[in-house]
């Protein structure tokens, strides 16, 4: 695989932080209704806004890349009526995304499978195309965009969010954990959209979402300690519980500002009108 297409944290990396959890994560929706996070409920609300209805979803054949370990197919099922599959390229991760499907009664397919080897019948199959924190973790960009875009019908839906690093959440990850900040390629709204019209994409959506929560990862990356650990994580532990009073106030109390200073993430909807 050229360097520019190689997942800058790689395989081993997503397993062993998979592995690290204590259990499955918890499901987006309940009896119908949104019961996930504060990050979960943040999204359906664009999800909401930007996709077609339930009704016109429903049948409709959706792509997560990039799905181990992943809440989103049960999500885009229960909520939308999709058709839903998942590709990822860590096997233990498929297997923990087979285990949340059978856990929310969905019915879903994951296919263990390289982005850049995928298979002839898996292309130019989907209406929509999803990814949650993926191509930001490759040198090329755009590479990664077009990789993904090949799964889509002309016509089809790309759904693109990654982590917004460019404030405070990227400087205290920056400071506490370095490896991790550099197995991103950091970007702000304005890059990646300008990546995803560079693949001949029409970009309908590109927001900040999610207020500051301080999402800071520990996890050693090619066995590299983390110095100081203890205080680190007891330092994270204030500016989390800081991010948990700034997220109940946006949901509760007042819309804080969402900006490339004041947010956790950009999601972005771009669509697939070529028919080459």
């Amino acid at each position: 695989m050229k360097e520019a297409n190689r997942d800058k944290a790689g395989e081993n990396y997503w397993t062993n932080f998979w592995k690290s959890a204590e259990a499955l994560p918890p499901a987006a929706m309940s009896h119908g209704k949104i019961s996930g996070s504060y990050v979960v409920r943040q999204l359906d609300e664009l999800f909401v806004r930007h996709l077609p209805t339930e009704q016109q979803s429903r049948g409709k054949q959706l792509l997560e890349i990039g799905c181990g370990n992943s809440i989103w197919l049960s999500y885009f099922q229960q909520r939308f009526g999709f058709d839903v599959h998942g590709l990822d390229y860590s096997e233990y991760g498929c297997e923990q995304t087979r285990k949340i499907l059978a856990r929310d009664g969905v019915a879903g397919t994951v296919h263990h499978v390289d982005l850049f080897k995928p298979p002839v019948e898996l292309l130019n199959k989907f209406d929509v195309v999803c990814s949650f924190g993926v191509v930001e973790h490759f040198s090329d960009t755009e590479s990664a965009i077009r990789a993904a875009v090949q799964f889509l019908k002309p016509g089809g839906i790309l759904i693109t969010t990654i982590p917004n690093l460019m404030g405070p959440t990227g400087l205290l990850q920056k400071i506490f954990y370095r490896p991790v900040y550099d197995i991103h390629v950091v970007m702000d709204k304005q890059r990646i959209t300008s990546a995803l019209r560079h693949c001949g994409l029409e970009v309908t959506a590109a927001e900040y979402f999610c207020t500051l929560s301080f999402g800071v990862s520990l996890e050693p990356i090619n066995q590299t300690p983390v110095k100081a650990a203890g205080l680190k994580k007891f330092a994270l532990k204030l500016f989390q519980a800081l991010g948990k009073i700034l997220n109940l106030v946006d949901t509760r109390i007042v819309r804080l500002p969402k900006t490339k200073y004041t947010s956790e993430g950009i999601f972005t909807i771009a669509l697939h009108n070529r028919r080459d």
